[in-house]
C-alpha cells in the first residue's frame, strides 16, 4: 500500500470518524405551469462511500452523478472516497479493503 493512503477503517477510528455507504441523490426541478411552481424530486443515483465527521448522514446530493469516484474527494467536508452501483447490497461492500488519502483525512480533522 502507498504511504499516502491508508485503510478507511482505521482512519475513521484513529481520527473519530464515520466510514458510511451513503445514497447519492440529485435534485431535479420541474416547473408545474398549472400551479406556477417547481416541484423538486430528489433521485437515487448511486452509493457513495465515504468518510465524514457526520453520524447522522445517510445521503448526499451529487451534482455529477455519471463522475466515477475512484480517487479521493474532499466534498462539502466530507472525504468521497469510491462510488457503487444501486444494485450494490451496501451491506456486500468491503469496507475494509478501501484506502483512503492520509492528507485528505487530515484536512477533513483539522476543518
Amino acid at each position: 500500500m502507498n504511504k499516502d493512503y491508508i485503510n478507511a477503517m482505521d482512519a475513521a477510528n484513529e481520527y473519530g470518524l464515520y466510514l458510511k455507504v451513503v445514497t447519492s441523490v440529485k435534485s431535479f426541478d420541474t416547473y408545474n405551469s398549472f400551479f406556477n411552481i417547481f416541484d423538486q424530486q430528489d433521485e437515487p443515483c448511486r452509493r457513495i462511500v465515504m468518510l465524514t465527521r457526520d453520524k447522522q448522514l445517510e445521503e448526499v446530493y451529487d451534482e455529477n452523478p455519471t463522475e466515477d469516484v475512484d480517487s479521493n474527494k474532499m466534498i462539502d467536508d466530507n472525504i468521497w472516497i469510491k462510488s457503487f452501483s444501486l444494485l450494490i447490497n451496501p451491506n456486500k461492500i468491503e469496507l475494509g479493503d478501501i484506502v483512503v488519502s492520509k492528507i485528505l483525512v487530515e484536512e477533513l480533522c483539522n476543518k
